[in-house]
C-alpha cells in the first residue's frame, strides 16, 4: 500500500462529480509578453487577492530572469470542495498547494514526481532541501510536494508568530498590565473588560471567539496540550517518547469545561462554530474581540489591519497560558524539519512546461533570490552595516509593514508557500527580517515600548519559555499508511470532534458531564491506539536520526 505524509488537520475529502470548466489558465504555458510563459498556482492555504507575480516588483524581476510568471489564485469557500472538484475532473492548475487535501491529490495521481526534475534541472532546490530530502519521499520513493520553511538553524523569535492566548491591549492597560499565567486568570481579565465595555466602536463586544472552519480547527483542538505544557497537538513523554492522544483525557475535559463556563456567562462568541474564515478575520479586524487563542499567522491579515488604524491599544498581546502555576510552557516551536504540506507540479503539465516551472522554482531557491523575497532590495527596503548585518530604518520598517506596499513589492505573493528557507543565512543574518534583533528592536513603536516596559521585558517572547529540544517535532509530519486504522482514526476523530465539541461547550452546565461522557464513549470506539503507535514509531525514528 502507498504510504503518505499526514497533513495537519487532514479531513476526508468530499467526492465532487461536477464538471469543471477550467482550473488552470486554459492554455498552459501561454500568455504574458512574447517569450514569457504564464502558469497558474492555486493556493488552498490562504485567502487573499488573486494576482499575477509579474504585477509585483520582485515577480517582474523573476520573470525577466526566467521568462516565467504565475497567476496566483486563492481559496474562496471550502477548500475540500474545490480540490475535490479538481480530482473529480482531472483538471488542475500547473502548481497546486492543496493544504489538507494534499494526500488525496497524491492518491489520485494529481501530483507529478519531482525527484528527477530536481536532480536534472534544479541544483539550488536540491541544496535547499538536502537536510530533508529523504524525509520528503513517499513510500514509493517519490517526492511530490515542496514544503516552505526549510530550517537552517534555530533563532528564538522576538515576537509571537505561533500559538498563544491573545488579549486586547486596552484590557491589559485598563487593568494595570496584569500578567495572566493560568487560564482562569486569562478569562478573568476578559470577563472584567467585557462587563465594563459591552460595546466597542458602537457594536457588541465579543469577549472570546473561536475559529473552527475547514482546516482551521487548531483554536479548538490544540489548547489542552499547550495548557498542559506540551508541544502542540500530541502528548509525548520526553524520556520514553511514548505517545498518546489527548482528546479523551482529563486535560481536554478541563479545557472544554472552561469554554462551557465561559459560554454560560455569555462570554463566548455565539457564532464560533458557524463563522467562516473571512467572517472570523472581519471580527478580529473590527476591534470588537477581546481574546482568542491560535497561531498569530492565522489571524495575521486582520492584525495587520488593526496595526494600520489610529488606535494602538486595540492590538493584541500574546501570553503562554497554562492550566495552573508551576507548569512549564512550551508554546515556542523548537527547530523542526517539516516536509508537508507544500506545493507541487500537477498531472497534465507537459514536459517542456515542467522544466520551465522547476527552473523558476530553482531560481527562487538561490540565496540571492531568498534574500530578495524576505528582505527585498538593499538601499530600498533594508540596509547593511559595516559588519555585514542587515537592518531596516524606521522608515523602511513602516514602509514594508504597509500592506499595499507589501502587495505591490511582492512580499505578499512570494513570501510564503514557495520554497523558502527559515532560520539563518550562512552570513549569520536571519532569513526572516522580523526575527533579526536589529529590526525587531527598532520596529517597536511607543505603545509597544510601553508594554515592554510594563512587563519588564525587551521583546515580547521574553514571557515565553525557550522550547525544549524535540527532534520529532512536528508530529504531524509522520507517515501514515493509506487505508490503515491509523488513517481511519485521523479522519473519524476529527469528524467526531468537530461534531461533538460544540455540543459539549454549548450545553447547559448541568448537562456538561453527560455530554462529555457521551463523546468519550464514542471516541473510545475509534482505533486511536493504532494512531498512537504510528506516531510513536515516527517520533522514535526521528529522534534516533538526530542523535
Amino acid at each position: 500500500m502507498l504510504k503518505r505524509k499526514t497533513i495537519f488537520f487532514a479531513f476526508g475529502l468530499l467526492a465532487m462529480l461536477c464538471f469543471v470548466a477550467a482550473c488552470s489558465n486554459g492554455e498552459k504555458g501561454e500568455g504574458g509578453e512574447e517569450g514569457v510563459s504564464t502558469y497558474t498556482f492555486f493556493n488552498a492555504s490562504s485567502t487573499g487577492k488573486d494576482v499575477n507575480t509579474a504585477e509585483t516588483k520582485i515577480g517582474k524581476m523573476f520573470e525577466e530572469e526566467t521568462g516565467v510568471n504565475f497567476d496566483i489564485e486563492h481559496i474562496v469557500g471550502d477548500s475540500n470542495q474545490k480540490i475535490g472538484t479538481m480530482i473529480a475532473s482531472g483538471e488542475y492548475p500547473e502548481l497546486l498547494n492543496a493544504q489538507n487535501a494534499t494526500n488525496d491529490v497524491i492518491d489520485a495521481g494529481g501530483f507529478l514526481p519531482l525527484n528527477d526534475l530536481i536532480e536534472e534541472h534544479a541544483p539550488n532546490l536540491r541544496k535547499l532541501y538536502d537536510p530533508i530530502w529523504e524525509k520528503m519521499k513517499q513510500e514509493d520513493g517519490n517526492i511530490y510536494i515542496l514544503p516552505s520553511g526549510v530550517s537552517n538553524g534555530y533563532i528564538k523569535p522576538p515576537n509571537i508568530g505561533q500559538s498563544a492566548f491573545f488579549i486586547r491591549r486596552d484590557a491589559l492597560k485598563e487593568q494595570g498590565y496584569p500578567q495572566p499565567k493560568t487560564i482562569d486568570e486569562y478569562f478573568d481579565i476578559i470577563e472584567k473588560y467585557a462587563k465594563a465595555h459591552p460595546t466597542i466602536n458602537g457594536a457588541d463586544t465579543i469577549p472570546y471567539t473561536i475559529l473552527q472552519y475547514d482546516w482551521h480547527v487548531g483554536q479548538l483542538f490544540d489548547p489542552p496540550a499547550f495548557l498542559s505544557g506540551e508541544q502542540e497537538g500530541i502528548m509525548v513523554d520526553n524520556e520514553t517518547l511514548d505517545v498518546s492522544v489527548h482528546h479523551n483525557q482529563d486535560i481536554t475535559k478541563n479545557w472544554l469545561q472552561k469554554l462551557n463556563e465561559l459560554n454560560s456567562k455569555g462570554l463566548l462568541d455565539k457564532e464560533s462554530f458557524t463563522q467562516n474564515y473571512d467572517e472570523y478575520l472581519a471580527k478580529i479586524s473590527s476591534g470588537r474581540v477581546v481574546g482568542w487563542f491560535g497561531p498569530q499567522w492565522e489571524s495575521a491579515a486582520a492584525l495587520d489591519t488593526l496595526e494600520q488604524d489610529d488606535d494602538p491599544y486595540n492590538d493584541f498581546m500574546g501570553f503562554p497560558i497554562v492550566f495552573e502555576e508551576g507548569i512549564k510552557d512550551q508554546y515556542l516551536n523548537p527547530e523542526s524539519y517539516v516536509t508537508s504540506p507544500g506545493t507541487g507540479l500537477t498531472a497534465g503539465t507537459d514536459e517542456e512546461d515542467q522544466v520551465k516551472i522547476i527552473k523558476f522554482l530553482d531560481h527562487i531557491a538561490k540565496v540571492d533570490s531568498q534574500k530578495l523575497i524576505t528582505w527585498g532590495i538593499e538601499g530600498e527596503t533594508y540596509e547593511v552595516n559595516e559588519e555585514g548585518r542587515f537592518y531596516r530604518t524606521e522608515e523602511q520598517i513602516e514602509q514594508v509593514s504597509n500592506k499595499e506596499f507589501a502587495d505591490e513589492f511582492g512580499f505578499t505573493a512570494l513570501g510564503w508557500y514557495w520554497p523558502i528557507m527559515s532560520g539563518t543565512f550562512d552570513d549569520g543574518n536571519s532569513v526572516d527580517p522580523e526575527v533579526q534583533p536589529e529590526v525587531a528592536q527598532l520596529s517597536y513603536d511607543e505603545v509597544d515600548k510601553e508594554f515592554l516596559e510594563a512587563y519588564n521585558i525587551e521583546v515580547f517572547t521574553d514571557l515565553f519559555t525557550e522550547p525544549d529540544p524535540a527532534p520529532w517535532f512536528p508530529f504531524w509530519d509522520a507517515v501514515i499508511e493509506t487505508g490503515s486504522e491509523a488513517q481511519l482514526y485521523d479522519q473519524q476523530s476529527r469528524d467526531l470532534i468537530k461534531q461533538s465539541y460544540p455540543d459539549i461547550i454549548l450545553a447547559d452546565p448541568a448537562k456538561f458531564d453527560a455530554q462529555w461522557n457521551s463523546f468519550k464513549q464514542e471516541f473510545e470506539k475509534l482505533p486511536y491506539k493504532a494512531y498512537e503507535q504510528v506516531i510513536e514509531d515516527s517520533v522514535k525514528k526521528e529522534a534516533s536520526l538526530m542523535e
